[in-house]
């Protein structure tokens, strides 16, 4: 009964909410096409099976690079394989939170694509559950992929780049929860990944490794159910929409880019205006 009445708290607040801020938001945004900017380049997506991950995969694909996704379903990677239908584009089965796995897989994934040189680091997942509701099993899930997970990769990937005595790039999906604040393990979480892009990037820099992150806002994926295509509006955001994954995507090619060799240590927020005070 308690969960069903903070379902039916929500859904009040949230009709209330359209009623002042008004209408339906549709989006469309206009991708630009880099010519094969990433021509040759060998790239890692954790968490690539859907949302930001797949976009960003998607992007990386059509400029040139060669792509291995992850995720823990094989099921729907290799579906996503099939989809895509390009020998450019591999799967690979894994649980970040598995942190025995992380050198064991950078290396499979060195084997498989022939070399590595970019690696987003997007796997994540969440709970809505509120700050009383939260248990320990809860706490867990969500620090052992976001943050264990992602520390562990950072570590596997730099060791890979540094044995192979070549530089490399990591971008780590942060997440605006992690500048304004929150309650639960989520936003801890992208406040430790913050924390941990811009201490590697002070690090890595001299050793040829350039560490950067992004912060998104709410965006449009599977985790909160969103369907751009009936209506993009919330009311949280100053430009009073959701993000797009193709959005962040965009700037994910641009940090990976040479074009953004001068861009260290930073965690760029892309937002709609939310964090701004």
């Amino acid at each position: 009964m308690k969960k069903i009445l903070i379902q039916l708290a929500m859904g009040i607040r949230n009709f209330i909410k359209y009623i002042k801020y008004g209408g339906i938001v549709y989006v469309n945004i206009s991708q630009i096409n880099y010519n094969g900017i990433l021509e040759g380049k060998k790239v890692l997506v954790t968490g690539g099976s859907s949302g930001i991950g797949y976009a960003i995969a998607k992007k990386c694909l059509n400029e040139g690079a060669r792509v291995v996704i992850t995720g823990r379903n094989i099921q729907k990677l290799n579906a996503i394989s099939k989809e895509f239908d390009s020998n450019n584009l591999l799967v690979l089965e894994w649980d970040v939170s598995d942190s025995k796995l992380a050198r064991k897989n950078v290396e499979e994934i060195d084997n498989i694509l022939g070399g590595l040189d970019i690696v987003f680091n997007n796997a994540g997942i969440y709970t809505s559950k509120s700050f009383l509701e939260i248990e320990e099993k809860d706490w867990d899930a969500v620090l052992d992929i976001n943050a264990k997970g992602l520390f562990f990769v950072c570590q596997a990937v730099s060791e890979y780049f540094l044995e192979k005595s070549k530089g490399g790039k990591i971008i780590n999906i942060a997440s605006n929860r992690g500048i304004l604040g929150d309650y639960g393990p989520y936003g801890m979480s992208k406040w430790g990944v913050i924390g941990l892009t811009r201490g590697l990037g002070r690090d890595l820099i001299s050793k040829g490794i350039i560490v950067n992150g992004i912060a998104p806002g709410i965006t449009a994926t599977n985790i909160n159910g969103i369907k751009v295509e009936e209506n993009a509006f919330s009311a949280e955001p100053r430009n009073k929409r959701v993000g797009l994954p193709e959005e962040i995507a965009e700037l994910a090619l641009f940090l990976a880019s040479d074009a953004a060799n001068n861009i260290i240590g930073e965690v760029i927020v892309c937002d709609g205006g939310t964090s701004l005070h």
